[in-house]
This record gives structure tokens, C-alpha cells and sequence, in this order.
């Protein structure tokens, strides 16, 4: 049966696939294209494997492991970081933003004096926030004992998610741009790609928040 071939190869080879790669590995079974373009959008309907859509291209993956489904503990943990995450980054994205905004108008009406005595307070600024940041984190009254660890166990989870779907994303992008000609950043504007840059998230940075036995998994 074509949707059995094709889903063994799928989970055989796991990696990101496009109908044409399949057929042409399938074909000593006797399967054809069309065979294999059906059978995909059958497993695809029936949530046994994944979609990605890249303008009119279409790549194929395997379900991985940690797609199977979540316990409620987990799910919960991972939703408590998620808020958190979505806190933070919506923090620094403001920052940045402000940041580069006061750095525009610094770079136009200060000399270099003041340049570097600005410098200077903004980086005091910054030791003073980092300060309070680990005065918090070391703080037991904020939180119990094991909703810290829970929260730290969370946002580890959510951490390797991040940069799990990085490296799913740069796989199959990889793949399917060999021919394309235009530039990078203006076809993910265009397909609504959106970047860590672009969202002024910072992967390593954010993994500098991790407890040290948990950042070196």
C-alpha cells in the first residue's frame, strides 16, 4: 500500500522530504508520483506526518518524538514558560528598540566626550539591572522551592523547542532554496518568515538564564 511505503520511508529517513524525492526512491516499488503526492496528503490528514508550505513548494517530515504529546504537568509547565518567554521578549524588543532610537539620536548631537560618558552610565545601568535580575533569581520568597524548579524545567524545555524548530527550519530551508536566486531576507518579509533577529530574540542570550547544570544539556 502506497500510504505504508511512503510512511516508512518517511520515519526511515528522517529528514525533510518533497513528493519528488520520495517518488523517485519509491520508484523500484513499482509506486509513481502521483501515488506518492495521494499518499502524503492522506498521512498529512491524518496527522501521521508534517507539513511545511514555502510559497507553492511543500516539504514532508516525520512526526518527532516530543510531538507525540505532552502530559498536563508538562503542557502546563511549558505554557507558564511560554508566558514568561513572551514577556521577555516583548521587554527586549522594546528595549532594543529604544535603545537604537537613543543611539540614532546620540550619534547626532553628542561628541565623542559624551558619547563615552553616556556609555559609561548606560553600561552602569545595565550591571545595576543584571544585579537585581540575580538578586531575584537567588531569592527563595518569591517562589516556593519547587515552583522555581518547575519554572526552570519549563523554560529549559522551552529553550531546547527553540532551537530543536531552528535547526528543523534551517534543514528544510536549506533544501528547498538550492535554486533560489533572491535575496534571503526579503523572500522570508515576503513568506512572512519570521526571524529571532527580526523579533529582537536572542537564542544564546536567553540560555545564559538557565541554572549551569540544566544550560549544558
Amino acid at each position: 500500500m502506497a500510504e505504508e511505503r511512503v510512511l516508512q520511508f518517511l520515519t526511515a529517513h528522517s529528514r525533510p522530504w518533497n513528493a519528488l524525492g520520495v517518488s523517485d526512491h519509491l520508484a523500484q516499488f513499482g509506486i509513481k508520483k502521483p501515488q506518492v503526492q495521494r499518499a502524503l496528503d492522506t498521512l498529512c490528514e491524518g496527522s501521521k506526518i508534517t507539513c511545511k508550505e514555502f510559497g507553492k513548494a511543500k516539504i514532508y517530515l516525520p512526526l518527532q518524538p516530543d510531538e507525540a504529546g505532552l502530559s498536563k504537568e508538562e503542557l502546563e509547565a511549558l505554557q507558564q514558560s511560554n508566558a514568561v518567554l513572551q514577556e521577555v521578549l516583548r521587554a527586549a524588543s522594546e528595549d532594543v528598540a529604544s535603545k537604537e532610537k537613543e543611539l540614532q539620536g546620540l550619534s547626532c548631537s553628542l561628541t565623542v566626550e559624551q558619547l563615552d560618558a553616556r556609555s559609561a552610565e548606560l553600561t552602569e545601568q545595565l550591571a545595576e539591572v543584571s544585579k537585581r535580575l540575580g538578586d531575584l533569581r537567588a531569592g527563595a520568597k518569591l517562589v516556593s522551592p519547587a515552583e522555581r524548579a518547575a519554572l526552570e524545567k519549563a523554560f529549559a524545555a522551552a529553550m531546547g523547542h527553540w532551537a530543536k524548530r531552528r535547526r528543523i527550519f534551517r534543514g528544510v530551508w536549506d533544501q528547498v532554496s538550492e535554486n533560489i536566486d533572491q535575496n534571503v531576507r526579503e523572500l522570508w518579509e515576503e513568506i512572512g518568515v519570521e526571524t529571532d533577529e527580526a523579533a529582537g530574540a536572542d537564542l544564546s542570550a536567553l540560555q545564559q538564564l538557565l541554572p549551569a547544570k540544566r544550560a549544558r544539556h
